[in-house]
């Protein structure tokens, strides 16, 4: 209807219509604020203004080769880092995540968010404490909070310059701390859970978190172990049990050696390279209310608060009907709630109205595929996955099973050999993927190699075997054969027969002694119960004994057979050899080839 209504005024009122579409963008995109700067791995969002935006932004930048450069790690991000920094305390309330948390990061499944009250040069020690939290989550390195916390605080005292950079000098606030209130033992400062301190304990937890952690890197006597110890603490152990074991000491001795450290005030910079401003491609641009209310809603489902999150995700709905964003968050908060048809609704909307978020249409593939979908409606999701972001190995490997599944080999190793980076943990079941599809395909060769690279990763027996299995069955083909039951019957069964096999013989029977010789057909003896065959051979005369003419593979024969002496063919016969006393032969005739 607004379109039909624009259309007519354009033709009966142009000046109106020129006033409407003024009125109409200035009321569609205000200014809020809000403002974004945006490099190639950080989106600082800032009521503060653009300048402030772009300051930040660029510090971050700088921020990251830092620590980058000294400590080895390398973010593993898949987007850049979001930053929110609010215009005061009282806008940022109402998005606090916990009481005592005055900024915090939350790590996605897709990315992290660093949340502060303000941004600004002042604020630039509060943004490093974040996004050393965020460069621990995308580096995998999972410490317990005193020790996350401790090291964020240790790196929140960095200062950057292009001269020269400094990191580890005292933190007035935190010092302060431990002077003025009382400590918590070590075992229950190490003993902390994700949940946080106590809230009367917060701030000695913080402060204590980053005097210990200053100690075990900077200290003589305790930072040749800091890197043994955070290979444990990483691995899961406790820390109660973790630091006596590293060092040598009792809690007891370590807590009195931390409280001399601090009350030496040995926090001491240590210098730095410095690190240039670079040229850095920064973009800017002003933030409409849409994408404002949009930012709160997906910052509240970030941090859990589902039914905000909800409202406000409706809400935007029924103002946007054709935008892809609103059904694709709300299809990730009913997952969330264990909701899957809802959720499956929901995303399929989005992916009608034309996401652009790769990592949702991977989800609802995965989902859809969970819940029994045909392929042919989970395939498009994983394609338009791949479409929006190629390197999107994980949607690659799941679209590679399903055109597996779906008898589509040829899809299947286009997807596989298609993937950039193949993780450790994935190497054996890609391979065994890879050599499955090319058995299939009859590639055998390629299969093998394939199967035994899968085996090179197993990381357990069973999967070795499995490989092994798979390398046995390209190089082999499915065949039938003759076997005896408990009771003495021949029965056919499915077997493997070697590859290119021509003169495979389905009557030879597991254990049988087999032999095969060439000779002359002297006579078919049928006067008893079983019928005899006598060949000359070089090595003398070979009598063989024919239980069942049904069970015998004859090649080139006759028509048909007549007892008695023989003309004297050349034959090529196949037995299992044993002699047969009831009917005084030297084996059993498995096959018989005239030539």
């Amino acid at each position: 209807m607004v379109c039909l209504g624009w259309n007519l005024a354009v033709r009966l009122y142009p000046a109106l219509a020129l006033l409407l579409a003024v009125c109409l963008s200035a009321r569609a995109q205000p200014y809020t604020g809000w403002s974004l700067a945006r490099t190639a791995h950080f989106e600082v969002y800032s009521q503060a203004g653009a300048p402030t935006a772009r300051s930040t932004v660029l510090w971050l930048e700088q921020l990251r080769a830092l620590f980058v450069q000294q400590t080895g790690l390398t973010p593993g991000n898949a987007a850049p880092v979001r930053v929110i920094a609010f215009r005061s305390d009282n806008d940022y309330q109402p998005y606090r995540l916990r009481v005592a948390s005055d900024a915090y990061c939350v790590g996605g499944e897709v990315r992290d968010y660093i949340v502060m009250p303000s941004a600004g040069v002042e604020e630039f020690r509060v943004a490093a404490h974040e996004y050393a939290h965020s460069l621990l989550h995308s580096s995998r390195l999972h410490f317990p909070p005193w020790l996350s916390e401790g090291l964020a605080e240790f790196f929140s005292t960095v200062r950057i310059g292009e001269r020269g950079s400094s990191i580890g000098g005292d933190l007035p606030a935190r010092s302060q701390t431990l002077r003025r209130m009382p400590w918590m033992p070590l075992a229950q400062l190490l003993a902390v859970t994700g949940e946080g301190a106590p809230v009367f304990y917060a701030p000695v937890f913080y402060a204590q978190s980053w005097a210990l952690t200053g100690m075990l890197m900077l200290s003589p006597e305790y930072a040749p172990g800091f890197a043994r110890l955070a290979a444990a603490l990483a691995s899961g152990q406790p820390g109660v049990q973790a630091l006596p074991a590293v060092y040598g000491r009792p809690l007891e001795a370590m807590g009195r050696d931390l409280l001399a450290w601090s009350g030496g005030r040995r926090f001491r910079a240590i210098p730095l390279p410095g690190i240039a401003a670079g040229a850095v491609r920064v973009e800017v641009s002003p933030v409409s209310e849409f994408q404002s209310r949009s930012l709160m809603a997906e910052l509240l489902a970030a941090i859990g608060e589902w039914d905000r999150a909800e409202t406000q995700y409706r809400d935007l709905a029924r103002e946007a009907p054709f935008d892809a964003g609103p059904p694709a968050a709300l299809g990730t908060i009913a997952l969330q709630r264990g909701d899957r048809d809802g959720a499956r609704r929901e995303w399929k909307r989005a992916l009608d109205l034309g996401v652009t978020d790769a990592a949702l249409c991977y989800r609802y593939a995965t989902l859809a595929s969970l819940t029994g979908l045909p392929a042919d409606d989970v395939r498009p999701a994983y394609q338009r996955a791949i479409e929006l972001q190629p390197d999107y190995d994980d949607a690659r490997y799941s679209l590679a099973l399903l055109e597996k599944n779906a008898e589509e080999y040829e899809a299947a190793l286009a997807q596989l050999r298609a993937m950039r980076n193949v993780s450790p943990a994935r190497l054996y079941h890609y391979w065994f993927a890879m050599a499955d599809a090319l058995t299939l395909l009859g590639r055998r060769e390629e299969a093998v190699s394939a199967a035994r690279k899968a085996a090179e990763h197993a990381a357990s027996p069973e999967e070795r075997a499995r490989a092994s299995t798979l390398a046995y069955m390209a190089q082999t083909d499915l065949g039938v054969r003759f076997v005896r039951d408990a009771s003495g019957r021949n029965r056919l069964v499915t077997t493997r027969v070697p590859h290119d096999t021509v003169d495979w013989n389905p009557f030879i029977e597991p254990g049988d002694d087999v032999r095969k010789v060439q000779g002359t057909l002297r006579e078919i003896d049928c006067g008893s119960a079983v019928t005899r065959l006598m060949v000359e051979t070089a090595g003398g005369p070979v009598t063989l004994a024919i239980p069942d003419l049904s069970h015998l593979q004859a090649r080139n024969a006759p028509a048909e057979f007549t007892c008695g002496p023989q003309e004297g063919s050349a034959v090529t016969v196949v037995y299992a050899a044993g002699k047969v006393e009831s009917t005084k032969s030297d084996g059993v005739l498995r096959g018989i080839e005239f030539r």
